[in-house]
């Protein structure tokens, strides 16, 4: 999940550097992703309020807490289903 809100923060640049659209593609093959018991910290974004925004810290590993992404804008998404096992979003900017 902090790798999708990275490919954000990697479109809102090239978007800061002039091209004209951008758009990020999220395909998953894991439950976990889009529901889950647990809605709190980076999972909120994905699980409950389907929009990614501001500072998104990494919740895993090293600098787990410390390291973050700053997003300047909010990105709201849907999960659409692929098949009965894959979900998938587009955000475009």
């Amino acid at each position: 999940m902090y790798s999708f809100a990275k490919d954000i923060k990697f479109m809102e640049e090239l978007k800061d550097r002039g091209f004209a659209k951008t758009a990020c593609v999220v395909l998953v093959s894991d439950r976990p992703f889009y529901e889950g018991r647990v809605n709190s910290g980076i999972y909120r974004y994905f699980r409950d309020e389907f929009a990614v925004y501001g500072d998104i810290y990494k919740p895993t590993g090293a600098n787990k807490g410390i390291e973050y992404i700053s997003l300047s804008g909010r990105h709201e998404f849907q999960w659409q289903s692929l098949n009965e096992r894959s979900k998938f979003y587009i955000i475009e900017m």
